[in-house]
């Protein structure tokens, strides 16, 4: 009969490296086995040690042989808290060697509950570009992850920087790990039986993890779905056999219930239309159902770094909103109305459209007019206002060169601040031209 076996304080671990750890403590317990704090022999560092239950291993052998090909390949990015080294065996079971999260750090589970909340929308803006950047980069070099969910992430919450964990059940394109995922995070044909997880798979609970983190509210749980207890029967139902997006267009009968999902309430309207477009899209009933028009990795980035970009201060009230480009709103906060008098018109980046309002503060990024940037915090402009009279500040580190209406031509140097109004042309270079658009 296989039983579990739980690791003792200051017992020694031998790992197939050659290298010892000794039990310190434990740090969780979870489904598949307990996270325990060793400390490394040779160097005295402290790690973590994730020590899997036998009765969960379906195939102890096949995974034993799958972590260590990963640990061998390396993490596809710095995002990833990464396998390091595999534990000898103890009876019918096992375990690996990984990095602790810095203190700073907090599950992402504290902040949908509430219990911790990020400094700033900037800071969770940045949390959602580096998740997305994450899982990029992980296609980009032939993995898929499997089994995203809430679990799978901590965000320190001062700047949103991301670590994602939890990286065992990483598998190459077209392998499969046998683990399906966790409810209400699966794509819809994966709860169906019709699909292995896969990329295509992963890219629907990127955007269930994304809906949650700007929304605090699951995608597909309105009212439809409230049920006294969701059972296997329901959770097949809601998620894979009838779902339906909380904000569909065309379909109104699974809106979130006031006072049960406030978070979707309350900060849904707080978003650009573009934001929610994106949203609509990747949950309509063509992407639940026929798993078309999902977003790639890319486009995400284009649309959080379009968002990123309309994050200013209400000249009411002060407080950072989201403003949209080209047409009018009411502060979230204030209720007052808002309309940027015109916007940067940018060239596409993954089919999504980039502007910018003209709106003091508002700021333009590298990514905007370089497509191959790769540091999406590098602000390349700022958008100053005066009483009656636009600027846009070069910090790029490289010369423009601004065309008026007349035909008149200007090259602003790094540092030099253009005067710019409606019509106006300027070139950034990579091939960028920005044009100045006026709202109606």
């Amino acid at each position: 009969m296989i039983t579990n076996i739980r690791l003792k304080r200051n017992q020694t671990i031998r790992l197939t490296n050659g290298k010892t750890a000794t039990v310190v403590g434990k740090l969780g317990e979870g489904g598949q086995g307990i996270v325990y704090r060793v400390q490394m022999d040779d160097s005295g560092e402290e790690k973590a040690l994730k020590w899997y239950f036998a009765t969960k291993l379906k195939d102890a052998n096949k995974f034993y042989k799958h972590l260590d090909q990963n640990i061998r390949k390396g993490a596809p990015s710095h995002y990833f808290v990464w396998p390091q080294a595999l534990t000898e065996k103890i009876e019918n079971t096992f375990g690996y060697i990984m990095d602790i999260y810095p203190k700073e750090y907090q599950g992402f589970p504290r902040f949908l509950n509430g219990k911790v909340s990020f400094a700033s929308a900037a800071a969770m803006v940045n949390s959602g570009l580096q998740i997305v950047t994450a899982f990029k980069e992980l296609h980009n070099q032939g993995w898929n992850y499997q089994d995203l969910n809430d679990g799978n992430f901590s965000i320190e919450p001062r700047m949103g920087k991301v670590l994602i964990c939890d990286n065992d059940n990483v598998m190459g394109h077209g392998e499969h790990s046998g683990v399906l995922g966790k409810a209400r995070y699966m794509a819809p044909e994966t709860v169906r039986g019709e699909r292995e997880p896969d990329k295509h798979t992963d890219r629907f609970s990127l955007a269930v993890v994304l809906f949650m983190l700007f929304m605090n509210s699951h995608p597909l749980e309105g009212k439809k779905t409230n049920v006294a207890a969701l059972t296997s029967k329901y959770e097949r139902r809601f998620f894979g056999e009838s779902p339906l997006f909380i904000y569909d267009s065309k379909d109104a009968s699974n809106r979130p219930i006031p006072g049960l999902h406030n978070g979707a309430i309350a900060r849904w309207k707080y978003f650009p239309s573009f934001f929610r477009e994106a949203f609509c899209k990747s949950f309509s009933q063509e992407s639940l159902l026929k798993t078309e028009g999902r977003l790639l990795e890319q486009q995400w980035i284009g649309i959080l770094i379009r968002l990123k970009s309309s994050l200013v201060k209400c000249p009411h009230c002060g407080d950072e909103i989201f403003l949209e480009s080209n047409q009018a709103m009411n502060c979230p906060n204030c209720g007052k109305e808002l309309k940027a008098v015109g916007y940067i018109k940018l060239p596409k980046r993954a089919s999504v459209e980039m502007t910018v309002p003209i709106i003091g503060g508002a700021h333009l990024y590298r990514y905007q007019i370089d497509e191959s940037a790769e540091n999406f915090d590098a602000e390349i402009a700022t958008v100053l206002e005066k009483p009656g009279k636009f600027g846009l500040k070069n910090d790029a580190g490289e010369s423009w060169t601004i065309t008026a209406p007349n035909g008149k031509s200007a090259v602003k140097q790094p540092g030099d601040t253009a005067v710019i109004g409606i019509g106006f042309r300027i070139d950034f270079g990579h091939g960028s031209v920005g044009e100045i658009i006026q709202n109606k």
